[in-house]
C-alpha cells in the first residue's frame, strides 16, 4: 500500500497498529478505518441506485452540513488520508462502477441460469437475432436496389429506429431480467464523499481527536444511509 495512509514500516498511520504493546481490557475498542471503504467496494449497482434515491429524498442531503464542512476544513491531513484510503479500495469512479457491475452480475447469476435451464434465454437470443437481421437487411436491400431514392431511405431509417426501440423494450420485458439501474456520475460522487466523511471520522477517532457526538454522527450519516439502502436491496433479493 503506497499512500499517505501507511507509515514507512508498513503500519497504518491512523488506524489500528501494534508495536508489542497490549492495551488493558478497559481501553475502548479501536475503530477500523477501512470499514466504510471496504463496505463500499462490496456494493452492487442496485445498492448504489437505492442509496442515491435515499440520499436524494433525505432532507439532510439537501445542502452541505456545516459540521462536516468544518470537520474537513480543520483536518486537511486526515482528509487527504481518508481520500487515499477510499481510492485504494474503490479505485476511480469508473473502476468502482465496474466493481458494482460485477457484484450485480453475481447476484443475477442464479436468475440467468434459471432462464437458460427453462429455454427462455435461447428464445430471447433467437428473437434478438431476428430483430437484428431484419434491421440490417431492409436498409441494405434498399441501398442495393434503389440508392437514389433518399426519401425512402430516410423513412426506412426512421422506421428501423422505431422498430429497434419497440422491439428492444419488448425483448427486455420478455427476458424478465431486472433492468440496469441508471447511475449518474454526479450523484455517485456524492456517495463517494459520504464514504470519505465516514472514513475521516474513523481516522480522527482512532487518532484521539475527541470529536463531539453530533459531529461524528454527521460525518457517518451518509455511510449509514448507504448501509440502510443496501440492506433493503438485500432483503428484496433474499
Amino acid at each position: 500500500m503506497t499512500n499517505e495512509y501507511r507509515l514507512d514500516d508498513g503500519t497504518p498511520r491512523y488506524g489500528s497498529r501494534s508495536d508489542g504493546y497490549m492495551p488493558d481490557e478497559t481501553a475502548p475498542a479501536t475503530l477500523r478505518v477501512e470499514e466504510a471503504a471496504e463496505g463500499a467496494a462490496r456494493l452492487g449497482l442496485d445498492d448504489m441506485a437505492a442509496a442515491i434515491d435515499r440520499r436524494l429524498t433525505s432532507a439532510w442531503a439537501d445542502r452541505p452540513d456545516p459540521l462536516v464542512t468544518a470537520l474537513r476544513k480543520n483536518h486537511p491531513e486526515e482528509l487527504a488520508a481518508a481520500r487515499a484510503l477510499v481510492k485504494l479500495h474503490l479505485g476511480s469512479q469508473r473502476q468502482w462502477r465496474l466493481k458494482a457491475q460485477a457484484v450485480r452480475d453475481k447476484r443475477l447469476a442464479p436468475t440467468l441460469r434459471r432462464r437458460r435451464a427453462s429455454g427462455s434465454a435461447r428464445e430471447v437470443f433467437i428473437l434478438r437475432a431476428i430483430l437484428l437481421v431484419g434491421l440490417i437487411a431492409l436498409p441494405t436491400y434498399l441501398v442495393a436496389t434503389d440508392p437514389n431514392d433518399l426519401l425512402k431511405l430516410v423513412l426506412v431509417g426512421i422506421g428501423c429506429i422505431a422498430v429497434a426501440m419497440i422491439g428492444g423494450h419488448y425483448l427486455t420485458a420478455h427476458a424478465r431480467v431486472p433492468v440496469m439501474p441508471n447511475i449518474r456520475a454526479a450523484w455517485l460522487a456524492e456517495l463517494r464523499e459520504d464514504i470519505v466523511d465516514a472514513t475521516l471520522v474513523a481516522i480522527l477517532q482512532n487518532n484521539g481527536a475527541g470529536l463531539d457526538e453530533r459531529t461524528a454522527a454527521a460525518g457517518r450519516r451518509g455511510w449509514a444511509s448507504i448501509q440502510t439502502a443496501a440492506r433493503a436491496v438485500e432483503e428484496l433479493h433474499s
